[in-house]
């Protein structure tokens, strides 16, 4: 079912397709402003401020000669004020997601991606060679020039540099061998790099999160040089990999909106970065805010008794699940804040539980942890009358009554009900179908197809054997994995009565909460049996595991490390088997150029998972999330997606146009 939010979202996909095409880049922002008007540009005050003391240039000076113009959400905005906000961490990870500024970025309303650091690219007719134009004339946080000297450090002196052992090239700038891309930078504003495969796809890596560019590609030469020991004999790469690390370091440059000036303890502060490159459609500087302030708050009850208490202007991520809505509903009124509405957790499945398709022995001291018995069990769930037994052989609705408080409606397992694939028409039928696919509660049926497997009872302890009349225990692993451990917990429990009332499927739930590490290291080596998830994802393109198995992750973790690594190690597909078909698709997506042709390829994919799966058992999906908004900080939009990180919500919504209304009193209660 889609639901009326997700109209929302999808209606603003249509002719998506256009936007795609190969060569034709989008345009950032709006009406762009003319050098003569340079002098009308207006900035904050504490910029003002240095301005007149010459400590900082005119903001004529320190902005581009065109720069790029964001339309606010609602309203101009007021300088000034601290944006309060809480994280986990010390990675910040939530809290990084705001200040989002790659050279290609997700559009605000996820239809696709437009330019952003960069102000164009684009395609060979091969698809072997992309070029991407840099803007001209934005500046580091230092008042430095950005330039395509930072990106040949990057790519010389740290992503490729031998010598160094913390270098990372990431994977889509790799050839099909694995050996990088040739690269080089005709002048100071472009950057050309050449593959032996089609480039159709890959450059929009760029757009995901902040870990491919801001913590990946956003190297300033002229500040990091100092700790390279090419640059500086008496500096190691300990000293590199010590200053590279933009979000906590106040000394480190950036291009984007802030930038850490300070480290306390536990508190986090980042400062507008007075050389920032946009502005509003009335010439101002963005961004509005002066400040971000971030407290590190490790203990998820504490933060939501904060976030219920007022304590922060404006939370996305940190601050609880869909389950605390109405406690922090409760307390908004008081405290003045709101819970802003139509944010949704973009979760294709949440929970959802993944059959591993590859399980090998290995995993446990368990009984049947053996290599002839992982054989049987590993046939048993690539056998779709299993996985479909198990998808139509529990009450949905009672496991969401179960861990969602009845709140949700039952699906089966997909990637984020707002993703770009399900767009127009026949991208809304994909979703639909796929959504439905062997969701319905039928008992009678599930147990004919273990019957048929001959799954019986071949020992008389009424619980089902293998074909071979070995004992079979299915073991779920269970973390936190979504966001919310209870939920989790709950959920496994309840799939567990069922399974084991309707199905006489003895279950076991193996909660690896403590120790994350091994959960995932399970998921890798193909060690699982099932592994409660959260499923979301818009582009599947530049995040393919959900759909396509070319990576050593999720449903296919064997076959996807035989793709990944060309066939050396892993696991190969069977022949003709869905893991083959959806490996050949995926393939023949990459080397297409037409953005309408490679959604074809993604539904045919989908189908794949209706006719031959499920591969993830999908319990529920898409839960509104809290957004808590204090009252008086305005410009966040009234929608959003915050499961998927990729595109890095609310940071594609352009979190530099949010302010604060410093004229209205809002007491902190425990600050």
């Amino acid at each position: 079912m889609i639901t009326g939010r997700t109209y929302q979202i999808l209606t603003g996909l249509v002719l998506i397709a256009l936007l795609f095409s190969a060569g034709i880049p989008g345009s950032a922002g709006g009406v762009a402003i003319k050098p003569s008007e340079a002098a009308q540009y207006h900035e904050a005050p504490m910029l003002a401020a240095m301005v007149q003391a010459g400590t900082l240039p005119p903001v004529a000076q320190r902005l581009p000669p065109d720069p790029v113009v964001i339309t606010p959400t609602q309203s101009i905005g007021q300088y000034g004020g601290t944006w309060h906000d809480v994280s986990w961490g010390g990675d910040l990870g939530n809290n990084l997601l705001y200040m989002y500024d790659p050279p290609i970025r997700w559009k605000d309303d996820y239809s696709g991606y437009e330019p952003g650091l960069a102000e164009g690219y684009e395609w060979s007719t091969s698809g072997f060679t992309f070029t991407l134009h840099l803007r001209a004339g934005p500046k580091w946080s230092d008042g430095i020039p950005y330039s395509t000297a930072d990106w040949r450090f990057w790519w010389e002196d740290m992503a490729t540099d031998p010598a160094n052992p913390y270098a990372s090239l990431p994977g889509w700038l790799r050839k099909s061998d694995g050996s990088p891309v040739d690269m080089i930078f005709p002048d100071d504003f472009t950057v050309v790099w050449s593959s032996d495969r089609p480039q159709w796809v890959l450059p929009f890596y760029m757009a995901q999160g902040f870990w491919e560019f801001a913590n990946g590609m956003m190297k300033p030469a002229h500040y990091l040089e100092q700790f390279h020991p090419k640059y500086n004999p008496s500096a190691t790469y300990n000293d590199l990999a010590a200053a590279d690390q933009w979000w906590s370091n106040p000394d480190f440059p950036t291009v984007l909106a802030w930038h850490c000036s300070s480290v306390i303890t536990d508190v986090v502060t980042f400062e507008r970065n007075p050389y920032y490159w946009k502005v509003d459609t009335q010439h101002n500087q963005l961004p509005y805010i002066d400040y971000l302030q971030v407290e590190i708050v490790p203990d998820e009850a504490e933060r939501l008794a904060r976030a219920a208490q007022g304590d922060y202007d404006a939370a996305f991520r940190a601050i609880g699940s869909p389950l605390d809505i109405p406690y922090l509903q409760a307390n908004a009124a008081a405290h003045g804040y709101h819970l802003q509405p139509g944010w949704m957790n973009g979760a294709g499945a949440w929970p959802g539980y993944l059959v591993d398709q590859d399980y090998v022995a290995g995993g446990g001291n368990y009984p049947d942890d053996t290599p002839e018995h992982a054989a049987q069990i590993r046939a048993l769930f690539r056998d779709k009358r299993f996985r479909k037994a198990l998808s139509i052989g529990f009450n949905r609705q009672d496991v969401i009554d179960a861990a969602w408080d009845g709140n949700g409606t039952p699906k089966q397992a997909t990637i984020s009900p707002q993703s770009l694939h399900f767009a127009g028409v026949q991208g809304q039928l994909a979703y639909q179908n796929w959504a439905a696919s062997d969701a319905a509660f039928d008992y009678t049926l599930a147990n004919q197809l273990l019957d048929q497997i001959g799954m019986l009872d071949s020992n008389g302890d009424i619980w089902r054997d293998l074909p071979s009349g070995i004992t079979f225990t299915l073991r779920i692993d269970v973390t936190d994995w979504g966001g919310s451990y209870a939920v989790q917990r709950d959920a496994a429990e309840a799939m567990r009565e069922q399974w084991m009332k309707n199905l006489a499927i003895r279950v076991e739930i193996n909660d690896l909460q403590n120790n994350p590490g091994e959960a995932d290291n399970r998921v890798s080596q193909g060690y699982y049996m099932l592994r409660a998830g959260h499923v979301s994802e818009l582009d599947i393109w530049t995040y393919p595991d959900w759909i396509f198995p070319v990576n050593n992750m999720f449903m296919f973790p064997l076959e996807g490390l035989w793709y990944a690594t060309g066939g050396t190690q892993g696991m190969p597909p069977d022949p003709g088997s869905p893991a083959e078909q959806l490996q050949a698709l995926y393939n023949q997506g990459l080397a297409e150029p037409d953005f309408a042709d490679r959604q074809q390829i993604v539904w045919d994919a989908i189908q794949i998972h209706i006719d031959d799966g499920p591969f993830v058992i999908g319990v529920s999906g898409d839960q509104p999330m809290p957004v808590v908004i204090k009252n008086n900080f305005h410009n966040v939009p009234e929608y959003g997606v915050l499961g998927p990180w990729a595109p890095s919500s609310p940071g594609n919504m352009h979190p530099e146009q949010f302010w604060i209304d410093l004229s209205v009193y809002l007491p902190i209660i425990t600050r």
